[in-house]
């Protein structure tokens, strides 16, 4: 019987013939210890013909069976350690062995059943494969993927082989999305992440790659660009009316830190306590959307947000975590997860008539409109770009770094101050117009935006101007 850390029967060594390893006393101390080098060492187990262990340099040890079948040499793995420990890699290697004794191939066997297993291969479990992989390497889409197969893929094509689907078939799919839903745009999100799917199927040996039924489709959609931004008495109904809605008071709360910060969802849904610096008013994002470095000013209206929304966290973790928790118990949590994406848009989708709005809006909008508040105030769309973070796409970006933190500093200000404005009317037929509004903000003349008594992070003291000056004819004028 064979001792379960140690295995040295003889000193027959490896006769594989491999020149990238050496014979050793395989126990688990020994591998436990193997060091990876500069290049990949194969280690036979002394007394045991075959049984290996393999280092890559990145590491990672692979236990391995090699052997002799039809006059063919065969490498077969046995899995990774320490997923799999020694004695179960021996295990594994005892079972192979005997059924080499006995004519079977091991590794031709394994490949059968694979096969067996990709000829039975559903959508549904191409989509779990595929989803585990690009969980694992990182992929940002991920989640979106996952949310979209789960919603329009596979209630059609979950349980239809891989195989089995035609461009017929997905194409019913796109129809019905572009049609009978009116959502353009997730058709095209669809549309990539399927072909995507199949592509990694190719990937796998599955099918071939031209076999891929997204080819022979061609989606002629356009997006549906959304301009919908509210105007002054439209923010003054959408403030007021969430204290009529049914959710929790952080909800409530991340909402209206969306308008006066124009930060997307989820960068509000993920912010922490640790991300701001209070004697600054900075928030700085860690993670944005292009991957750029973005401080958000927080003014006035922001900063009553934050006081309000601290009491249900405490001041530690997620800003506006979920707080459901605390309205059963009316105890604080501090180890309270991120608001959902759905947390934020149910609410407004399922009262939108609490509001007393006639046009409907989604909480992307309200970014939309704090971004249109600060454009009409400045007259300068480069300004909205910073405040959003958008990409400058033109050459001048790549030698321009300055950080134009003062400008944005002002736009913030401005745009709080417009708020607060408006908010603070007495009802909805004293709700300034918007060029009330511009009016109000800048009560003194205004002076050219230089800092010249601070340099940012990059320690340039530059100054700053900006170019394309633009004018804007906004919908608040037609509709205040």
């Amino acid at each position: 019987m064979l001792h379960q850390n140690s295995y040295n029967v003889g000193t027959s060594g490896d006769k594989s013939g491999d020149k990238t390893g050496r014979s050793i006393k395989f126990t688990d101390v020994t591998i436990r210890h193997l060091k990876p080098t500069s290049k990949k060492m194969e280690y036979s187990c002394e007394g045991l013909e075959g049984f290996k262990i393999r280092v890559l340099p990145s590491g990672t040890k692979t236990w391995l069976y090699t052997y002799t079948f039809s006059n063919k040499r065969r490498k077969m793995s046995l899995g990774r350690y320490p997923k799999v420990s020694l004695s179960q890699a021996m295990i594994l290697y005892q079972q192979a062995l005997e059924k080499v004794e006995n004519g079977v191939d091991p590794l031709g066997e394994r490949q059968k059943e694979k096969q067996k297993d990709f000829d039975a291969m559903t959508v549904a479990r191409l989509v779990e494969l595929y989803l585990e992989f690009c969980e694992k390497s990182g992929k940002q889409s991920y989640h979106n993927e996952r949310k979209c197969f789960k919603k329009d893929l596979l209630p059609y094509l979950g349980k239809v082989n891989i195989k089995e689907v035609e461009p017929k078939h997905l194409s019913k799919i796109f129809h019905r999305i572009t049609v009978e839903r009116n959502a353009p745009s997730m058709a095209k999100h669809l549309y990539s992440y399927t072909r995507r799917l199949f592509n990694f199927a190719a990937d796998m040996g599955l099918m071939r790659r031209r076999d891929n039924p997204c080819l022979d489709i061609k989606l002629s959609v356009k997006n549906n660009k959304r301009s919908r931004h509210l105007n002054p008495k439209e923010i003054y109904l959408f403030w007021y009316g969430l204290d009529h809605i049914k959710m929790s008071p952080v909800t409530r709360l991340a909402l209206r830190f969306m308008l006066v910060t124009v930060a997307r969802g989820g960068e509000v849904r993920q912010m922490k306590w640790s991300d701001i610096d209070f004697q600054e008013c900075i928030w700085t994002l860690p993670k944005t959307k292009n991957g750029h470095l973005h401080r958000i000013y927080l003014g006035e209206e922001a900063f009553k947000i934050l006081d309000e929304v601290s009491q249900y966290s405490d001041g530690k973790g997620y800003v506006f975590g979920s707080a459901g928790s605390y309205a059963r118990t009316g105890k604080v949590m501090n180890d309270l997860k991120p608001l959902s994406g759905r947390t934020l848009c149910q609410p407004i989708k399922r009262h939108f008539e609490v509001f007393g709005i006639e046009k409907p809006f989604i909480p992307h909008d309200l970014r939309r409109t704090g971004a249109t508040i600060i454009a009409g105030l400045f007259g300068r769309q480069d300004l909205v770009k910073l405040c959003l973070n958008h990409v400058r796409g033109d050459v001048t970006a790549i030698y321009d770094q300055y950080t134009y933190g003062a400008e944005k500093k002002r736009a913030m200000e401005a745009l709080n101050k417009a708020i607060r404005r408006i908010i603070s009317s007495a009802n909805i037929e004293s709700v300034p117009t918007f060029d009330d509004l511009k009016e109000d903000v800048f009560e003194t003349p205004r002076k050219p935006i230089v800092n010249h008594s601070k340099v940012d992070q990059n320690k340039q003291g530059l100054q700053a101007s900006f170019s394309n000056p633009v004018t804007y004819k906004l919908s608040f004028d037609r509709l205040s």
